[in-house]
């Protein structure tokens, strides 16, 4: 076994071990039967007593409607009964024994009126079920939100995924908050989840491993290992600027030239330039012919590589205080990767794309053009690219595309790995849900890579479904225009470190507590305000940083993101401790739940159906835009009610505000927000 098929051999018993040891501890784990939370359970009887009556099940929809407005907390519709005959068919043959069921004894304990509105039923919940409702989120406590709903599916959510070698950029900004919240959704709502960072550690590596050596003398003095790579990484694609300019030396730009003349410094002309670093490509393919086929010299100088790597991207990971359940990078999966296009050609799945192959996709396009389907640009575009592919191995696709799994040349590139990837991690994680949190720019790859998963048969539709969550840019609050990758990485860290001070100065003229008790609290009011804004957003909108007015771009989120609905957290605890931190008790207790806390309540009983909505839906913002609701309609509760009044508290808005307080605590962690403790 080469040197390389041992590492990745040793990579995949520790991942096996942790795969059984984590579906021990899940299985060992006492979980929350979704049907047990008080709303999700009225919606099923509701729907089993009347699917009774029919004989099959109803689709039922069950909307929250404002008290206030409509006279009625829930609104009933049923789609299939208004088939029979349209409305007013339903209205006479339907609606009565609907009506009947619902007024009768078995429903009395939670439904304290029944409305009809032409094909609508409006019921008003007692005010018994509305406390014993909030008594109930109290009592789950911890573990309010988590549910088993998608008990019996496992998720591989794979983000973040930086560029070993390469500086973070937006796109790994954003996979990171987003593909770390959707992990937890699925998870909290019963699936095995698995929370993967894919970096990018195989891809180019020859130019690495041939540069550290090549020009190790010529770095600058005070470079550290990982600031090597970055240069080597900035050498190639400065001198690739200066070769596609075929501008003569004079002409260079002055950075680029720099960089060529520091190391490449005999190369005083473009076609010297063009000569020297034509042999260092090759220097560099050789390098990592080596490395794939497991040369111990190559690998040993890669593996230090990817450690100093990412050992850099550590700093950002610890600042947003996310981390990963396993670091795979590419390299993990070359080998499956190589068997399966191996496999595929073999059974006629892909193929050699020949110039025959090559001259027939370009009549396709042809005539498209002709047509008036795709423009002059466009085709001559497809066209390029179609002649570069020949000698590739593909895989064939319907609309005249392919997807090209190997080089001419036989080297490996990023689909052979993710091929790979996908029959691999069939194997360790039985996957029923991937996900790749990844930006907008690579949809045409995942497209065609899930469409060859299944072509090839190394994936099942049946059994597995893979979906790209891609997400907007972070973008300059004044010009709209995208960050630059280091713009956008520093101005995250550094929105992070002046969140932090600007959270300090706030929470210590008003709370009194030790230094390091105010610094952890405004440290999670930052992370917390950063992360919510991001994740309120339409994934595919833009976010915008104003790096010229931190304290504007910080007081913004306070007033309309994750603080907000933080403070509304904390302000009920702070409302609890007054009360000697005693816990509401409203047995005996009559009380008359007005419009206000009906809406209230019944959204905080929404919750654990909105963490399961934005998991099925794959978009945080589903239940992060639920919890701003719920905040504010509680930030205008308590200022108009006392819930403790001459230091005696009322026990149903005293249990109304518990039920508050855990299901936003519990929620916001879902978010990776956390509420603090000195606030």
């Amino acid at each position: 076994m080469n040197a390389l098929a041992e590492v990745n051999s040793s990579r995949l018993s520790e991942v096996n071990a942790f795969v059984a040891r984590y579906r021990r501890e899940r299985a060992a784990a006492a979980s929350v039967a979704f049907d047990t939370y008080p709303l999700p359970q009225l919606e099923k009887r509701i729907s089993d007593a009347l699917s009774a009556k029919v004989g099959y099940e109803l689709d039922i929809k069950f909307d929250l409607i404002d008290r206030a407005k409509m006279g009625g907390d829930i609104a009933l519709r049923f789609p299939q009964l208004l088939k029979d005959g349209g409305p007013k068919g339903f209205m006479a043959n339907h609606l009565p024994w609907i009506v009947d069921i619902l007024n009768g004894s078995c429903f009395a304990d939670a439904i304290a009126k029944l409305e009809t509105k032409g094909m609508y039923i409006n019921l008003t919940l007692s005010d018994g079920w509305m406390l014993n409702g909030a008594q109930a989120v109290t009592e789950i406590g911890a573990r309010f939100g988590d549910s088993d709903a998608l008990m019996g599916r496992s998720a591989v959510v794979d983000y973040s995924s930086p560029n070993v070698a390469k500086t973070l950029h937006a796109g790994h900004i954003r996979s990171t908050i987003v593909g770390h919240v959707l992990s937890n959704l699925w998870e909290r709502s019963g699936a095995d989840t698995f929370r993967v960072n894919h970096i990018n550690d195989f891809g180019g590596f020859g130019f690495m491993l041939e540069g550290y050596r090549r020009f190790g003398t010529l770095f600058p003095a005070d470079f550290v290992d990982n600031d090597k790579l970055l240069e080597i990484y900035k050498i190639r694609r400065s001198v690739e600027r200066i070769l596609e300019s075929g501008k003569a030396s004079d002409e260079w730009d002055a950075e680029d030239a720099a960089i060529a003349a520091r190391y490449f410094h005999s190369a005083t002309s473009l076609e010297l330039l063009k000569s020297s670093f034509a042999e260092y490509v090759a220097a560099s393919d050789a390098r990592f012919r080596a490395l794939e086929q497991g040369d111990a010299e190559e690998v040993a100088l890669w593996i230090d590589m990817v450690k100093w790597s990412l050992q850099s991207f550590e700093g950002f990971y610890d600042a947003l205080n996310i981390h990963f359940d396993l670091v795979l990078g590419e390299s993990f999966y070359y080998q499956a990767g190589d068997a399966v296009v191996q496999a595929a050609l073999a059974s006629g799945k892909a193929v050699v794309f020949t110039v025959a192959d090559a001259e027939a996709a370009i009549a396709i396009e042809e005539a498209r053009f002709a047509s008036g389907e795709i423009g002059e640009i466009e085709r001559d575009t497809l066209i390029r690219s179609i002649r570069k592919d020949i000698g590739a191995a593909v895989v064939l696709l319907d609309s005249n595309e392919r997807f090209v799994v190997r080089r001419a040349d036989g080297q490996s590139i990023y689909s052979t790995r993710d091929m790979g990837a996908i029959q691999l991690r069939s194997q360790m994680f039985d996957p029923t849900d991937v996900f790749y949190v990844v930006g907008q720019e690579q949809q045409v790859h995942f497209n065609r890579l899930f469409r060859s998963a299944y072509a090839t048969g190394i994936a099942d539709a049946a059994k597995t479904a893979f979906q790209h969550v891609y997400f907007g840019f972070y973008v300059d609050a004044k010009t709209g225009k995208k960050l630059s990758s280091r713009q956008s990485v520093s101005n995250v860290i550094g929105l992070l470190s002046a969140a932090q001070v600007y959270f300090r100065n706030r929470l210590s003229d008003r709370v009194d507590s030790d230094e390091a008790e105010l610094s952890r609290a405004a440290q999670e009011l930052a992370i917390g305000s950063i992360v919510f804004n991001d994740l309120k957003q339409d994934l595919k909108g833009a976010v915008e940083i104003d790096a010229s007015d931190m304290d504007a771009t910080i007081a913004g989120f306070e007033r309309s993101g994750g603080a907000y609905v933080v403070y509304a957290a904390c302000r009920a605890r702070s409302i609890l401790r007054k009360n000697d931190g005693g816990t509401a008790n409203i047995d005996g207790v009559s009380y008359e739940i007005d419009a206000q806390e009906a809406d209230l309540l019944l959204k905080v009983q929404q919750i654990p159906q909105k963490v399961v909505a934005a998991a099925k839906a794959a978009n945080p913002s589903v239940l992060v835009r639920h919890l701003m609701d719920v905040a504010a309609i509680y930030n205008s509760y308590y200022t108009r009610v006392p819930v403790i009044s001459d230091g005696v508290a009322n026990p149903a808005r005293l249990m109304i505000t518990q039920a508050v307080q855990v299901a936003l605590t519990r929620a916001l962690s879902i978010c990776h927000i956390e509420c603090p403790e000195a606030i």
